[in-house]
């Protein structure tokens, strides 16, 4: 599963996620969700500026440029580990489904690991989320 490394990696990439979000959603603080097209959803969270893509605002963003060089320069086991949180944390994969995922982002190439994780505007809350649901995130805690 997670060794001390990869949990204190996952957490610095929520942390730079997060800095990253509240830049993005800075850019779209002004935009009404009117504007947007979407309806408001009967229950649940409503969050019509996640699927708006800023990439081209976004890319010389000083908080998305770090963003991006640390989960650039990660070793791509702990990618690929850091990859399959947010999927635990989406809900998109469950734990027990956790080999066949590694086994999953082992086959995606580098640039579509990197990709997702920069355009998934939640990353921090999946990572988040995801260390939630492993139970590591009272050991997160533990080591700060």
């Amino acid at each position: 599963m997670l060794y001390e490394l990869d949990i204190l990696e996952a957490r610095r990439i929520a942390e730079l996620a997060l800095e990253a979000r509240e830049v993005r959603d800075r850019l779209l603080e002004k935009v009404k969700d009117d504007d947007l097209g979407e309806p408001v959803p009967v229950r649940g969270e409503h969050n019509p500026s996640r699927n708006v893509v800023l990439d081209s605002a976004l890319d010389n963003n000083p908080a998305f440029v770090t963003l991006r060089e640390a989960i650039a320069g990660l070793p791509r086991d702990i990618r690929d580990k850091l990859w399959v949180v947010t999927q635990i944390g989406g809900g998109q994969r469950a734990i027990l489904d956790w080999d066949g995922t590694v086994l999953e982002a082992a086959a995606l190439p580098d640039h579509d690991l990197l990709a997702f994780m920069l355009g998934e505007p939640d990353l921090h809350d999946s990572l988040q989320k995801g260390l939630y649901m492993l139970g590591v995130s009272k050991t997160l805690s533990d080591v700060d």
